[in-house]
């Protein structure tokens, strides 16, 4: 789509809808419109703009959620990118130059496509707009695929309507997790490709690492701006019951973002018991399902959520320092498990007094209000205050499948005196309707004192949604809620993988370039 203007204006004002434009000196200028300018970001466009005069830009996306940029460029030739334009609709763009010794306003219509039949439905359940951090929705969202997934994150609005989403269909496969790092790349991997986009779906890099790795579930930005990523490595072994089976998921590596290489490794089964299986209900070389990162940076360790096997902590040299999980059936550490007793590594789980609680407690067989394990958890989180926050997903909760509920939860953690305290939690209260027994998210928003939790996948006989809840930190109650009403329209509809849409995670994001 393209679209040519030449306007000269001389003083004179020009009325069209919702705007006008300002007296100033004459400026000849032309707007070239291409609507989804790299073929995978549908509601996005480029304008390409020259002018007589040097100018600087303002774009704004009209409508009940508008969306707004200045890009100060100062040139007489501009690429300006338009985000957030509004599916189906002939959208009004706001344009607006400023040059030396004057400003003038134009608008441009914009015509964009359906989103796909098969993205969800969104209900905004509760918004207290002036309680939340700003910025929309972003979803790291994945939808079915006769068996494997098609991955097309997007972000909507206050009103819940998708206002950006990325194509990755051409991967053929998962492309996860969806995020945007400090430079404003956006990041994700396949099993073997990381792949850098811009906001208009421009891919920036495109990097194949070794083959003998296979990047899954989380990529972790350091402050340095290099990345570790959660991997497999190939021809790697653990002997459970007398046999030896490959494993997979129990790896780290650091990926140096700026010479495409790999510079570091972490062996997680160094550290743990691989025949421990209480938790493990897919295959035995699946012992730790490893699914999410958090970086300490006051003493620069690695925080490791084992989905089936708890939380781990490791130092960035290379050695254990504590574990949070139920203390039941824990031996020796190493692929052949010849390694050292694991048992000290234990934290044990006390009141705000610093109380032990009772046996059964400890070794998980019950849960109670004042402490409970994070069982099946997600996304690891280092808070400000040095605490750490996790989604606890719940299934097999105290090793049986009775307790169905799913919560954001904060442990305080003492290293020194081998101790963990929870000091908060939201979900559990709401039972069922928010128990989430796979992927889900927690984050923490600065701005609003809040916690946005993502509970992705809600599945019951007769739905299957996803919830985003931003929950007020001091006194838990919600300032936000959405749902996300799945049709997983290209699966079976099942449990099995990539025959039912997921939301992975989401992120309060602004939409901008």
């Amino acid at each position: 789509m393209t679209l040519k203007v030449m306007i000269r204006l001389v003083c004179s004002m020009v009325v069209v809808p919702l705007l006008f434009s300002s007296c100033g000196p004459d400026l000849n200028y032309s707007i070239e419109t291409t609507l989804n300018p790299y073929k995978i970001a549908p509601l996005t466009a480029l304008l390409n703009i020259e002018a007589e005069k040097p100018c600087d830009v303002t774009i704004k996306v009209l409508g009940r959620s508008p969306v707004e940029q200045t890009f100060r460029l100062n040139s007489t030739n501009l690429e300006i990118p338009v985000l957030g334009l509004y599916p189906n609709k002939q959208n009004n763009v706001l344009v607006t130059l400023d040059f030396e010794g004057g400003q003038l306003t134009d608008t441009i219509k914009i015509k964009t496509e359906k989103t796909p039949t098969y993205f969800p439905r969104i209900s905004i359940n509760k918004l207290n707009r002036n309680q939340m951090a700003s910025g929309m929705h972003g979803c790291d969202i994945h939808f079915a695929n006769n068996g494997k997934f098609r991955s097309e994150p997007l972000i909507f609005d206050d009103q819940g309507q998708v206002r950006w989403y990325l194509d990755l269909g051409f991967a053929g496969k998962m492309v996860s997790p969806f995020q945007r790092l400090k430079d404003g790349t956006l990041l994700m991997v396949s099993r073997n490709v990381i792949y850098e986009f811009d906001m208009l779906g421009k891919l920036l890099k495109e990097t194949k690492i070794n083959p003998n790795y296979g990047m899954h579930h989380d990529v972790l930005e350091l402050p340095d701006g290099n990345l570790l990523i959660c991997v497999g490595k190939k021809g790697n072994y653990i002997e459970v019951n007398g046999e030896s089976v490959m494993s997979d998921s129990d790896f780290i590596i650091l990926f140096d973002r700026k010479k495409s290489v790999i510079t570091k490794e972490w062996d997680l089964a160094k550290h743990l018991d691989v025949s421990r299986s209480e938790l493990n209900f897919f295959r035995p070389g699946d012992w730790l399902h490893m699914n999410g990162l958090a970086f300490d940076q006051r003493d620069k360790s690695i925080i490791i959520s084992g989905k089936n096997q708890g939380l781990i902590n490791i130092t960035w040299d290379d050695t254990l320092q504590w574990i949070i999980a139920p203390k039941k059936h824990w031996g020796n550490s190493g692929r052949a498990g010849k390694g050292f007793d694991i048992n000290p590594y234990l934290l044990t789980a006390v009141d705000a007094q610093g109380k032990s609680f009772s046996k059964t407690v400890q070794e998980g067989i019950e849960s109670i209000d004042q402490f409970d394990f994070a069982w099946g958890m997600h996304a690891p989180l280092q808070m400000p205050n040095g605490n750490l926050f996790v989604f606890d997903n719940g299934p097999k909760r105290n090793f049986e499948n009775k307790l169905h509920y799913s919560r954001a939860v904060e442990y305080k953690i003492n290293k020194e005196e081998g101790t963990v305290e929870q000091v908060w939690q939201y979900g559990k209260e709401r039972g069922e309707e928010f128990f989430s027994p796979i992927v889900s998210d927690v984050d923490y928003l600065a701005a609003s004192n809040a916690i946005l939790i993502t509970s992705g996948f809600l599945k019951t006989a007769t739905s299957h949604t996803a919830k985003i809840v931003e929950v007020d930190y001091t006194t838990r109650k919600e300032v936000f809620e959405a749902t996300l009403y799945f049709k997983s329209e290209n699966g079976d509809k099942t449990n099995n993988w990539g025959q039912s849409d997921i939301l992975y995670r989401s992120e309060r994001m602004e939409l901008k370039y």
